[in-house]
């Protein structure tokens, strides 16, 4: 199934904000013209930044930027969460969650024990896999495979669906939908294995320089065939109220560009009393970027100003070697940023230019 589009829909659903029919298309470099005392706010935004690794590709950010827990990250069909911790915080995470999973009842008793089996990792790595059911009402032909594995400090855990509809209550159901109730526990174990000895924990300023994929708080190598999608926000805990959110696929492609269908957009954005401060392309670092820049009020009649700002790559294009990127700057509903549109717009600019492809990313 096509993922949805990038958080370009935000633009188009959740923007209510007044309206100005004018919008320009210009090529890059953006200069916005602060005063004095802009500059030195804006200045003191930009102070003290930081390279962030996102998938294959870098971006600066202030360092108090940092990933929030609530990203999404997926390798082929597998999801995978990190947690940074003690070594002796981790041990104490698995061996709750094997006494959890080996109390826990499902709705049907025919299909118990929930916890069907469990696997040491490869060699020389840390951690556990827990062969379990779904969910408590799912029959145990699905099966979820649980890994567990600490590396570097942190504690990294993958997610992988799995069936075994084996069992000869499911014969008659493996007549009519043998892909539903067959065995591919074994395929999907090699298929995890393979991940874990590839995933690595990392620091968040560590930048690495072999061919791979950075996700929060970890590393995976290059196999040259992966398919790797990464939803992230980043936030800060100055005054700003402004944070961003970053997606990257390689195996998306788009019919069109968010030019091409900026139209549409704008239109949309008129008729909710919204406007566009800047629409056009950019060429960063070598990259083929489009942009859009919106800006009114909320919905909800929140008199705050509301930004939404989009950068894109390859949308169109996108492949193994050749992810969509995509750089969103959004700034909090219920809470006034000191800061004005000049402000924010040499903010954005800012961090957008040093948008760059990681060297030895691929």
């Amino acid at each position: 199934m096509k993922k949805k589009k990038l958080v370009i829909i935000s633009l188009v659903t959740v923007m209510g904000i007044s309206v100005w029919d004018y919008y320009i298309s210009v090529p890059a470099p953006f200069h916005t013209k602060l005063a004095i005392e802009e500059k030195i706010k804006v200045d003191a935004l930009l102070h003290n930044m930081k390279t962030r690794c996102v998938g294959r590709y870098l971006v600066d950010f202030p360092a108090s930027y940092m990933p929030s827990k609530k990203g999404i990250f997926t390798v082929n069909e597998s999801e995978i969460t990190t947690t940074r911790m003690y070594p002796p915080s981790f041990e104490q995470r698995i061996r709750l969650r094997e006494q959890e999973l080996k109390i826990k009842k499902t709705v049907d008793k025919t299909d118990t024990p929930y916890l069907k089996n469990i696997y040491k990792l490869p060699d020389g790595l840390d951690g556990i896999i827990f062969e379990r059911v779904e969910g408590e009402s799912v029959p145990d032909a699905f099966r979820t495979l649980e890994a567990h594995v600490y590396s570097n400090g942190v504690a990294i855990k993958i997610e992988l669906a799995a069936k075994n509809g084996l069992d000869k209550r499911y014969d008659d159901y493996r007549k009519t939908s043998p892909n539903n109730y067959k065995n591919n526990v074994p395929e999907k174990l090699a298929e995890l294995n393979d991940l874990l000895l590839r995933i690595q924990g990392r620091a968040e300023d560590e930048i690495p320089n072999k061919a791979g994929n950075c996700i929060k708080d970890a590393f995976v190598l290059d196999n040259k065939k992966d398919h790797e999608s990464i939803d992230m926000l980043y936030e800060s805990d100055n005054d700003s109220q402004i944070r961003f959110s970053i997606s990257t696929n390689n195996f998306i492609q788009e019919n069109d560009s968010l030019l091409e269908r900026s139209g549409g957009i704008i239109s949309n954005l008129l008729s909710v009393n919204g406007y566009v401060l800047r629409k056009g392309t950019r060429k960063i670092n070598g990259l083929d970027t489009e942009e859009l820049l919106a800006k009114g009020k909320y919905s909800d009649g929140n008199d705050n100003d509301r930004y939404d700002f989009i950068m894109l790559t390859n949308e169109k294009t996108a492949g193994i070697n050749n992810p969509v990127f995509s750089l969103e700057l959004l700034n909090k509903e219920w809470e006034h940023s000191p800061y004005n549109q000049d402000e924010i717009v040499s903010f954005w600019d800012a961090i957008s230019q040093t948008f760059r492809v990681r060297p030895g990313a691929f």
